[in-house]
């Protein structure tokens, strides 16, 4: 079993890994060719389908194991009937819902309240009688899942129609347009590409920081939403379709609401995130949400907040991550409240399973490796200015985490902005030391003296 459970792992972040989601707008310019297979993308739950002769189990890509419910009955008596020693299928588990698409958050309640109601679409065959399963011709493929489950009324292969380029847009306006299913799954004949074609979803999101780009303007929009307890979940960030007018605005607005942090995060120049008090709602419009990519499970993180103490980290849970994130708008009619920025909207597209996450007492402890501080006497007020540097120890358990921190605070009591701070990450050693030099070469002159 241990084996099969790591194939479907495996097999998810490959198949996570090979997808690429477009829009309605891109189908023309980028799906070309005589032989096109086109499916309906049902909004359901991956899971891989075991059958070792004997019975049939469910893995999902977290590796649970489901092996109680009607349709893995069903899987092992059509298998059985045909002599099948072994096979291994890809698929997603769904529920049927004549009146209107099927969505995630309905197949987790069903999984925990009526499985009965649960069907399985098959869309890929692994392996047979332990052999790997390879056909470069998907409509084979197709046909071959319904050759084997033809007596299953429970599983089924996935509906597929053979076309040209010309014709995908006709069936995008048929089932996402008129019907309001999810999207379009497009796979090339000889192209190892598979595409998902959706519409742009809009999240209405909590802006929790900013970095700075030119002097005064936002360059980069930190975006959280709220959970039933009242915790942020730190889901993505935002830079693009900003005005270079709103970027002041924005500016002038968030720069007033700076609040000081425990937690830090660092953009791509590894510069960290001012935090702010959650006070401006904004849409933004995505491409897609995503659990995984080719490394595996995405990560949040999970924040308290607190208007002295500002943000906390609480725990690193299995998450999502925005694709193509686009700002469209400040949401002056929405405010900070569980329903206008509820996490749900996030779970009601994707599912997220959370078993097994991080929180902040199963982590290691960090490390501090450098320490100074040093002040500075100036017409009776004292200024000072400290440095640390610390391992997290935390790299090789959460890709979310740096190897090294350094920190730099310069607090002058006579100043307009009296506190200033800077936070550098790299996961060298080495590096870090010689950033930490940087600094203190370029603000420890004459007259500091070492605490």
């Amino acid at each position: 079993m241990k084996n099969i459970i790591e194939k479907a792992k495996q097999y998810k972040k490959k198949v996570a890994g090979g997808y690429l989601s477009i829009t309605q707008d891109d189908i023309n310019s980028k799906i070309t060719g005589d032989k096109i297979y086109v499916s309906t993308k049902i909004d359901g739950i991956f899971n891989v389908l075991h059958f070792d002769g004997e019975k049939s189990v469910l893995i999902n890509g977290n590796g649970v194991v489901i092996d109680n419910i009607a349709l893995l009955e069903d899987a092992s008596k059509a298998l059985n009937d045909l002599n099948i020693k072994s096979i291994t299928v890809a698929g997603e588990l769904h529920i049927a819902n004549e009146l209107q698409r099927c969505r995630v958050s309905e197949v987790v309640t069903a999984l925990a309240s009526s499985p009965d109601k649960l069907l399985f679409s098959v869309f890929d065959i692994l392996d047979i009688n332990n052999e790997e399963y390879i056909q470069e011709d998907y409509e084979k493929v197709i046909e071959k899942i319904a050759n084997i489950f033809n007596n299953s009324t429970l599983i089924n292969p996935v509906s597929v129609r053979t076309v040209n380029s010309k014709e995908v847009m006709s069936i995008y306006e048929e089932i996402v347009v008129a019907n309001g299913e999810e999207g379009l799954v497009i796979r090339i004949q000889g192209m190892p590409i598979i595409y998902k074609a959706k519409p742009l979803h809009t999240l209405d999101l909590a802006i929790i920081g900013f970095t700075e780009g030119e002097e005064n303007k936002v360059r980069e929009l930190l975006l959280g939403l709220l959970n039933e307890e009242k915790q942020y979940i730190q889901v993505g960030r935002v830079g693009t379709g900003l005005s270079e007018e709103l970027k002041s605005e924005l500016f002038k607005k968030l720069d007033q609401n700076k609040i000081n942090s425990s937690y830090f995060e660092a953009d791509k120049r590894r510069v960290a995130f001012a935090m702010v008090k959650p006070t401006i709602v904004i849409e933004v419009s995505i491409n897609e949400l995503t659990v995984e990519n080719s490394k595996g499970f995405i990560k949040n993180q999970l924040l308290s907040y607190d208007e002295t103490k500002g943000y906390e980290f609480v725990s690193s849970t299995n998450g999502t991550s925005l694709v193509h994130p686009v700002f469209k708008r400040v949401r002056d009619d929405k405010s900070i409240n569980l329903h206008d920025i509820r996490y749900k909207q996030i779970t009601d597209i994707v599912y997220i399973d959370n078993t097994g996450q991080l929180s902040k007492k199963d982590l290691p402890k960090s490390e501090i490796i450098f320490r100074e501080v040093y002040t500075k006497a100036t017409k009776g007020k004292t200024n000072v200015q400290k440095f640390i540097v610390w391992k997290t120890n935390k790299e090789n358990i959460d890709n979310k985490y740096p190897a090294y921190v350094m920190n730099y605070t310069n607090f002058s009591p006579s100043r307009l902005e009296p506190l200033k701070k800077d936070v550098r990450v790299s996961s060298s050693k080495v590096q870090i030391l010689e950033l930490l030099e940087v600094f203190k070469t370029k603000n420890i002159k004459k007259g500091w003296n070492l605490v």
